[in-house]
């Protein structure tokens, strides 16, 4: 028993693999969950109204603000294989810079609200997350003053693997916050991180 928990123990840890030498095709994502997260949470204010701020993301792609930590590799280019990106219902195939890929899917996009799903993961994450419920979210504070939420629901496979995860949250958190602080100071404004 020992032995087998400490290979599941050096699993989970985030060992490396080597990036497939063929991107995966899409297969049916999992319901999408309801509970069971490990939540993570950026946030700024943006000086722009709400529909200043929505056009300058669909014209400057959030992925482009995205740096590197030492785990977490950002996306470097994507693939439509269903539907039109931002579509409910559209997915995507993103490769990573460190050459492995996820599948994502867009879930919900409206004004306040931008809401998908990624579920494939060809990285070490894929051994102890069953998926992740990203959501953006869009608050009017003022006619110029826009709050910007990113908001990162982790679902583990199960409760061990939800220790590994809880591991890598302040990993997590770093590489959100600093996703954000990029946009936002593109944009010109300060950053609030919750």
């Amino acid at each position: 028993m020992r032995i087998l928990s400490i290979f599941l123990l050096f699993l989970l840890a985030g060992c490396s693999s080597a990036p497939p030498t063929v991107p995966p095709e899409y297969s049916a994502p999992p319901a999408v969950a309801n509970d069971g997260f490990v939540t993570v949470v950026a946030s700024t204010d943006i000086p722009l109204s709400l529909s200043e701020f929505r056009e300058y993301l669909r014209e400057n792609a959030f992925i482009d603000y995205l740096e590197p930590t030492e785990n977490i590799a950002p996306p470097k280019s994507w693939v439509s294989l269903k539907g039109e990106w931002l579509t409910p219902g559209a997915s995507r195939r993103m490769q990573l810079a460190d050459g492995h890929y996820v599948i994502e899917r867009v879930l919900e996009n409206n004004p306040e609200l931008f809401r998908y799903q990624v579920w494939v993961f060809t990285n070490g994450a894929g051994r102890g997350i069953e998926q992740i419920v990203g959501e953006q979210r869009f608050t009017v504070l003022s006619p110029t003053l826009t709050r910007f939420e990113w908001r990162y629901n982790v679902k583990p496979t199960s409760w061990f693997t939800r220790i590994f995860v809880k591991r890598r949250v302040p990993e997590l958190q770093m590489f959100m916050n600093t996703g954000v602080q990029n946009l936002s100071t593109a944009i010109g404004s300060g950053i609030d991180s919750d």
